[in-house]
């Protein structure tokens, strides 16, 4: 089955992926005694002991302590599908923190500027090199999307005026919105809409599957030096836009920036921003893109 870069097959590939996981979940359930005789009968009680079993698997080496994160992250789509929205509380309720909290703290700004890369300069080469590639790489770094997300927004469909939706290709089906607050962020989206086809198309080649836009995409990168290889990828773009939300928001640099210590309650405010504008619902993630003041937990 191919899955197509506006999205209309992807979904049903999405649902096929979550269809297996769940499978095992459920396998799991079963093992530990619990037979449903309808998945949507999913109660507390039955969260619990698999939180327990993970634990125990986690324990014993018999299991990734973070997988259990990506398990009950399954498990909270799964709820949604089935009506049951705030069912799955976060994962530390039912599994010990320290066996799900991943390594978070990053220690240097991966943005481009910081590896000595002119952002303005290498965009405008991988623009001439390919105009569609050029243009996602600018919605990564204007709007924080990820790349996958870049090759697959609608901007027709996305552009609600105050911000931009964006709901297709996003990591765990998670839709969220993103401010249009400056000129530039305005502009940009103007101009994504002249890249789509049609009023529900995305912003790559109509033409190519969404497993042959990824090729080519990569492959764009790597011919400008965009590579893990040389310590520069599309993901330091997201860097870039979540230290510069933090700034505007706290009015201080990040901590991996450098910046002066900022109060504890601007600071959370700050990073529970940046973390929903880049599709996350934990504060914690945004250790892994601004660092941390010491002393603070």
């Amino acid at each position: 089955i191919k899955s197509n870069v506006d999205g209309s097959v992807s979904s049903h590939a999405t649902r096929n992926k979550y269809a297996n996981g769940l499978h095992k979940i459920f396998r799991d359930l079963e093992a530990l005694g619990f037979k449903l005789s309808d998945a949507k009968n999913l109660k507390g009680k039955h969260l619990v002991a698999l939180g327990k079993e993970w634990e125990r698997q986690a324990r014993a080496g018999k299991l990734k302590p973070s997988t259990s994160q990506g398990k009950f992250s399954m498990l909270r789509v799964f709820a949604h599908w089935i009506g049951k929205d705030g069912m799955v509380e976060a994962t530390h309720k039912y599994v010990d923190l320290a066996l799900v909290q991943r390594s978070s703290v990053c220690t240097h700004d991966h943005s481009w500027p910081a590896q000595g890369v002119d952002v303005a300069a290498k965009l405008e080469e991988i623009s001439q090199k390919d105009p569609w590639v050029g243009l996602q790489l600018w919605l990564e770094l204007e709007s924080g999307l990820r790349a996958k997300e870049a090759m697959m927004v609608r901007p027709y469909l996305a552009d609600k005026g105050a911000y931009l939706d964006v709901y297709v290709g996003t990591k765990g089906g998670r839709p969220r919105a993103v401010g249009i607050n400056t000129a530039g962020q305005r502009a940009l989206i103007n101009e994504a809409k002249a890249f789509a086809a049609t009023k529900d198309s995305s912003t790559s080649d109509p033409n190519r599957t969404l497993a042959q836009w990824k090729n080519h995409y990569y492959y764009v990168l790597r011919s400008c030096g965009i590579s893990r290889k040389n310590g520069i990828t599309a993901h330091g773009l997201r860097h870039a836009y979540a230290n510069n939300r933090y700034k505007e928001r706290s009015g201080q640099e990040s901590p991996v920036r450098g910046g002066k210590l900022v109060n504890r309650e601007d600071d959370r405010a700050a990073r529970l921003q940046v973390a929903e504008e880049l599709g996350h619902s934990r504060e914690s993630i945004t250790t892994h893109y601004l660092g941390r003041d010491k002393g603070k937990t």
